[in-house]
């Protein structure tokens, strides 16, 4: 085969790729953001004979995949794996609240996952992971509460000292169902090995299990009317969601690409001059405490000074069309804030036509997308208004994918900060208000 239409048979998909001898030994074991450019220019090893690859759903499963192959078969070629001093574990301490990090060369009193190549992706994957499963990094213990605690990254309870726990601890988790302090250290205690324990499963790649398991929590929990604490599984479940299913948890320039994502859009909307994008997620439980929030990018970056949340006052259910219907109708009212040339929600078809009857009934020149998962196919797919078929995310330019999901994670994150705001006790208060 003539290596052009071999390389057009490379999907522009993450993964892991194998370079193989005549014989079909693994010689080297790579991985990818986007198999199909990473190959075109890749040097080949000596004695390469054959190419082949394993499509995956993200950068994160292509960072866990390819520590796994690696340690498994030893490719010659994949130097870096040959000295113990050059690659990168995750260790676990095996005190109380154990500390995550990460290390070159593994030591007595700890347990350790990898081994990985790439330091910078793994401490990105962690930061992320650490959003949706809070753990402690303080060296030593201290009577008030670390910053890391303040800003979510952190339970609090945990490094601090022990006649200040129960204090703190009320103000980051619920109260257990005994409600002395001794049940709630114990509850306490059990939520940080959850956390460590989540994060061990995912970095071993364990990932569809324990998203498995939480749905169900999440189900029980619901059906128990808990919907506070069924709130907290969903977040995690949908966090777990991004990292492995989008590009974006190992961090791009996306700063630097808005321009080109921005040329690009006009072009497939047909418009021009683009300077106010709007976009727009719902987070509720079942219908229960629902709220809709919207980002901002304007002038050629982020806005989030003009970031607003709305409380959903007319709709009882879990219908997420009438909820962005409702939260739409009302921001438009607002005509002191410019209206945006393109709104982007979280959603299919129904979320997009929903969108665009309020906005036909104010007779408003903004184009709509909405960015929905359809397992059905491969990857993301946005519907585009007045188009009649979705377009696959894996097709669009890569600046203006990243810059799609960049404001979609951003609503969404949004939404729920502020949802966990207003449902838990919290030592920190918001200038937002809803609208």
């Amino acid at each position: 085969m003539a290596l052009k239409l071999f390389y057009r048979k490379i999907p522009q998909s993450p993964g892991v790729y194998f370079f193989k001898d005549n014989r079909g030994k693994t010689l080297y074991i790579g991985k990818a953001a986007n198999l199909h450019a990473r190959l075109r220019s890749r040097i080949l090893p000596k004695k390469t004979k054959s190419i082949s690859w394993e499509v995956l759903n993200s950068e994160v499963e292509a960072l866990i995949r390819e520590a796994e192959l690696i340690k498994k078969y030893r490719p010659k070629y994949n130097i870096l794996m040959r000295d113990d001093k050059q690659y990168f574990y995750v260790g676990f301490t095996r005190e109380k609240y154990p500390k995550i990090f990460i290390t070159h060369q593994r030591k007595e009193k700890a347990d350790y996952i990898g081994s990985f190549i790439e330091g910078g992706a793994l401490r990105s994957v962690l930061k992320t992971l650490r959003q949706a499963f809070p753990y402690c990094t303080c060296r030593k213990s201290h009577k008030r509460l670390c910053l890391n605690a303040r800003i979510g990254r952190c339970l609090g309870f945990c490094c601090l000292q022990d006649e200040n726990q129960q204090i703190f601890s009320r103000l980051t988790l619920p109260r257990s169902s005994g409600g002395s302090d001794a049940s709630q250290k114990s509850a306490n205690f059990r939520f940080y090995k959850k956390n460590i324990r989540a994060v061990k499963q995912i970095l071993s790649g364990k990932n569809r299990s324990l998203t498995k398991a939480f749905k169900k929590e999440m189900c029980r929990l619901s059906d128990a009317k808990k919907y506070e604490d069924a709130g907290k599984i969903r977040d995690q479940i949908y966090a777990l969601e991004k990292i492995f299913e989008h590009r974006g948890v190992i961090k791009h320039d996306l700063p630097a690409e808005f321009s080109k994502a921005l040329r690009v859009l006009e072009s497939i909307l047909g418009v021009s001059g683009i300077n106010r994008i709007e976009a727009y997620d719902i987070a509720n439980i079942q219908g229960k405490f629902a709220y809709g929030s919207m980002v901002v990018f304007a002038n050629g970056k982020i806005d989030k000074d003009s970031y607003r949340i709305f409380k959903i006052k007319t709709v009882k259910k879990s219908d997420d069309p009438a909820m962005i219907k409702e939260v739409l109708l009302r921001r438009l009212k607002h005509r002191e804030w410019p209206y945006p040339q393109v709104i982007l929600i979280d959603g299919g078809r129904a979320q997009l036509n929903a969108a665009g009857l309020e906005i036909r009934n104010l007779k408003l020149d903004i184009k709509i997308i909405a960015l929905t998962k359809n397992k059905k196919h491969i990857g993301d797919h946005v519907f585009i208004q007045n188009h009649r078929e979705p377009i696959s995310l894996n097709q669009l330019p890569e600046p203006l994918k990243n810059f799609i999901l960049h404001l979609n994670n951003e609503a969404h994150k949004f939404a729920i900060n502020h949802y966990r705001r207003l449902h838990r006790k919290s030592l920190l208060t918001t200038k937002f208000t809803p609208h």
